[in-house]
């Protein structure tokens, strides 16, 4: 639907529209999620179709996405 014009309208529903969007926004509005507790929240989205749906936002700067370290550290026998 990429349209090349000026209207505000147009140009958000290009950033936001989108299967999943709107949820994701609707779910990180209330809090910071994890992608594997995203998944949870919108179980109809595969986890392509998720993790392109959140770069195209990121990409809007609509969303910030931050690496955190793995709690609990995991640790095995060598």
């Amino acid at each position: 639907m990429k349209q090349n014009n000026n209207c505000p309208v147009g140009i958000t529903l290009d950033m936001i529209g989108g299967k999943y969007k709107a949820l994701i926004l609707w779910h990180l509005s209330e809090q910071t999620l994890r992608f594997s507790q995203l998944r949870k929240v919108i179980s109809g989205a595969t986890p392509k179709m998720l993790t392109q749906q959140l770069r195209e936002l990121e990409s809007h700067n609509l969303i910030h996405r931050e690496v955190y370290p793995i709690i609990p550290r995991r640790w095995n026998i060598p």
